[in-house]
């Protein structure tokens, strides 16, 4: 991994001369406390900025910004190249990342993370729109012209031979080119990059996004709205709460709210609309219970489009199955009060079909790295209907207009025990698949003892 890296910086906005490019927002932070919180993430821990102008708004930017490397150095750009030395040892990976562009943190990490000396990221002309890829530094890299993906890799070896180089946007077409000839040096084509994201349950495509000005700022928040987004989700999720998330999150994202005081509000919003269900008053709750429905996702999306995820976020999981549970025994319990001991039982298979559910969910997951709910085509489809809360929340709707809560909690409890045995039929069904693919000796053996 990187341990230390360069950001050659300083070009001004395309329509503003008193703003930088870096100090542009872009989804709520700046664009150079996005590269720093992103250089942190991959390991850097120092990082060298140079350039001549907007020294003293870099200066006061840097002392703003919490979460970045330990280090953070501010070189004039006659400079650099001594203080890049002085800081230099052998053994060092320098990550020189492009100012003013959006870069996927996917490309990042595969270069932060290669294995070879020296890499420099790339991208055919073709791979981006021409509006775009325009803006790019072309590269003619061992008889390819290629554009530079905004990131690279350098050896503490190959530093000390082109530091006098790496001080200047004026000579890092000339200095990438001539680390390109090193022995060490690698040429990573992101094109290579999977589009698939495990956390996203669908394909998103890589993020390069050069940022001229506010209007490109603004740009980059969607398309970073765009990449945050998941797939493979209940109606509710993408009709309804979809749209709605990512109108909040671009319209609080430049404000000082942050992804753990939402999902704090949310939770506490969840516990007292648990009171409201265990009192009977059911149709304030539900229509709260649909308002947390749509600020259940927000936190998260807020969250990947600051990169402020953190330990608490990690556990709103669990404050949500708290809450979700609590919802359905209170709804139970109070509808005890009018029919008795069933609402309980009612309540109490719910909850066990739900964890039962999402118990050999996490199975399947760990055994073919894939969610159950995005395994196929029958499965992303079914998602859309299943039982969860979203859609049983839905599908309480017109039983609440007639007043007939306790049929409709029957209902819900039903649709929560079917959604559990199709999603069982689709593990074995898919798990079988799998070992067969994978297992020579599990084909054997389920040839040998089949019954018909």
């Amino acid at each position: 991994m990187a341990n230390k890296a360069i950001l050659i910086t300083g070009q001004e906005s395309e329509t503003e001369s008193t703003l930088a490019r870096n100090l542009i927002p872009v989804g709520g932070i700046t664009l150079l406390e996005r590269q720093l919180k992103l250089l942190k993430r991959y390991g850097v821990e120092e990082v060298h900025l140079i350039t001549d102008w907007f020294v003293s708004e870099f200066e006061k930017a840097v002392l703003s910004y919490r979460n970045k490397p330990e280090k953070v150095f501010i070189h004039r750009t006659k400079e650099a190249p001594v203080k890049l030395l002085e800081s230099n040892h052998e053994l060092d990976r320098w990550l020189l990342l492009e100012e003013g562009v959006l870069v996927d943190d996917r490309i990042l990490g595969a270069v932060a993370g290669h294995e070879s000396g020296s890499v420099i990221a790339v991208m055919d002309r073709n791979y981006m729109p021409e509006e775009k890829a325009s803006y790019g530094i072309p590269l003619s890299l061992r008889g390819e012209e290629t554009i530079f993906a905004s990131v690279a890799l350098i050896s503490g070896q190959t530093m000390q031979t082109h530091a006098d180089k790496l001080n200047s946007l004026e000579t890092l077409k000339d200095a990438l080119e001539h680390i390109a000839v090193s022995n060490d040096c690698e040429i990573f084509n992101i094109s290579s990059l999977p589009l698939y994201l495990a956390n996203r349950r669908r394909d998103v495509e890589i993020l390069w996004l050069p940022i001229l000005n506010k209007r490109d700022g603004e740009k980059g928040t969607e398309a970073l709205l765009q990449n945050a987004q998941k797939g493979t989700l209940d109606w509710p999720a993408w009709f309804i709460h979809r749209p709605i998330e990512n109108w909040i999150v671009k319209n609080i994202c430049n404000l000082p709210i942050t992804p753990n005081q939402v999902t704090v509000a949310t939770g506490i919003l969840g516990f007292y609309i648990m009171y409201l269900f265990a009192t009977g008053q059911m149709g304030i709750a539900l229509a709260g219970a649909l308002v947390v429905g749509v600020l259940d996702g927000v936190d998260g999306k807020l969250a990947r489009t600051k990169l402020m995820q953190t330990k608490i976020g990690e556990i709103e999981h669990v404050v949500d199955k708290v809450v979700e549970y609590g919802w359905y025994f209170a709804i139970g319990g109070y509808l005890s009060t009018l029919y008795g001991f069933a609402p309980w039982v009612f309540a109490g298979a719910l909850v066990l079909f739900h964890l039962a559910d999402e118990i050999q969910a996490e199975f399947f997951r760990r055994m073919s790295d894939r969610q159950i709910c995005d395994a196929g085509a029958f499965d992303r489809k079914f998602r859309l209907i299943g039982g969860r809360r979203n859609t049983q929340m839905w599908a309480l709707i017109p039983f609440g207009l007639f007043g007939a809560w306790y049929a409709g909690f029957i209902f819900i409890c039903a649709y929560g025990i079917i959604t559990f045995f199709v999603h069982q039929i689709r593990i074995i069904y898919h798990a079988k698949n799998l070992m067969e693919a994978t297992s020579e000796e599990f084909v054997k053996t389920f040839q040998k003892t089949k019954i018909f």
